[in-house]
C-alpha cells in the first residue's frame, strides 16, 4: 500500500468509511497501481468488497494482493469479497445458456 497516498486521501485501514464506491478511471497513463492499492486498502480495513475485473484474472489480481498482505482467496471464502471476472461474464452471458440468474445477466437485455 501506499502511505502517502492514504496521507493526501487523510485515511487509514482502520478509519476507512464503509458503504462507499471507490470508482477508478484513468487516462493517458496507467493507473492500475491504484486498483491494487485501493483492493488491498479495503479488504485490510474488513470492508466488503465487490470487485468487477475487466483486465486480469483473479489469479494475476491474488498474486499482486499477497505481495500487498491481503489473500483474496480467503476473502473471497469468507463472503469479504465477491469477484466478477467481467470480461469472462460477458462472455459466458452471450454464448451460454444459464438456469441461475447471472449477476451480470443485463448486459444480454442491452444486445
Amino acid at each position: 500500500m501506499f502511505p502517502e497516498l492514504n496521507n493526501l486521501l487523510n485515511t487509514s485501514p482502520d478509519r476507512a468509511e464503509q458503504g462507499k464506491l471507490t470508482l477508478l478511471c484513468d487516462s493517458k497513463t496507467d493507473g492500475s497501481f491504484l486498483v491494487h492499492h485501493f483492493l488491498s486498502f479495503y479488504l485490510k480495513a474488513n470492508c466488503k468488497v465487490c470487485f468487477v475485473a475487466l483486465l486480469q484474472s483473479f489469479s494475476h489480481y491474488n498474486i499482486v494482493g499477497q505481495k500487498l498482505g491481503v489473500n483474496l482467496t480467503m476473502a473471497r471464502e469468507r463472503g469479504q469479497l465477491v469477484f466478477l471476472e467481467g470480461l469472462k461474464s460477458t462472455v459466458d452471458i452471450f454464448f451460454q445458456t444459464q438456469e441461475e440468474p447471472h449477476p451480470l445477466s443485463f448486459l444480454r437485455e442491452m444486445w
